[in-house]
């Protein structure tokens, strides 16, 4: 987990409706995981029973074919084994720290570079699989990995088309019975404009899709 200040940022983007209006948020000091969640890590929560199944691959990838409702799960079982509050980071606590403290396109620049995202156009040598080790490429300016593509990324919040009456507080946006949830960061099936800080999707809570996983986050 990496610890990261309180502070304010711009969230969003005019490059997509569903990032519109930019607009000033608020968030709380909090940590985040360095990582996405790796298959090792998951199948800890498989083995107490806590999760809905075992993952295949190696120990070092990314966790993927996740629901929002399993990841919430592994939040739930790891903040009663550690006895912390951990759980999914809000909407505007992963852009926050994707962003890494930059308001460019992407966190190192308004340019694509070379292999420093896992996505479909990238990297050099092009690959439809999934990754074989969290962490490939360098890390974010808050020393974060993979905020952006390897996996999407689940957060807390429910999914609205826009962020038209969105709270500036950094809290999740949640509603009752909502039935899809946040995705973020693009994963290595999308192309490169999926891994932009703002760029976010909805999916499904409960269906289970290959290039889904998520990263916990923990309240200080």
């Amino acid at each position: 987990m990496v610890p990261l200040p309180g502070g304010s940022f711009a969230m969003g983007s005019n490059e997509d409706a569903s990032e519109k209006p930019v607009h000033q948020v608020t968030v709380k000091r909090f940590a985040i995981g360095k990582y996405p969640v790796s298959i090792r890590e998951w199948n800890l929560c498989a083995a107490a029973k806590a999760c809905g199944f075992t993952a295949t691959g190696p120990d070092d990838a990314p966790v993927g074919n996740v629901s929002w409702s399993d990841a919430k799960q592994f939040a739930a079982w790891l903040a009663e084994a550690a006895g912390k509050p951990y759980r999914l980071p809000t909407e505007a606590e992963w852009e926050y720290a994707a962003r890494g403290g930059t308001q460019t396109r992407f966190w190192w620049g308004d340019q694509l570079q070379p292999d420093v995202a896992v996505c479909k156009n990238c990297t050099k040598v092009a690959s439809n699989e999934p990754p074989n080790k969290v962490g490939s490429f360098k890390p974010n300016p808050f020393g974060l990995y993979d905020m952006g593509g390897t996996v999407d990324q689940w957060v807390e919040d429910c999914f609205h088309k826009n962020y038209q009456g969105a709270p500036t507080d950094g809290s999740a946006w949640l509603e009752d019975g909502c039935t899809s949830h946040v995705l973020r960061s693009g994963s290595w099936r999308n192309d490169a404009r999926y891994v932009r800080p703002s760029n976010r999707d909805g999916y499904d809570t409960h269906v289970r899709y290959p290039t889904h996983g998520f990263r916990i986050a923990l309240t200080l």
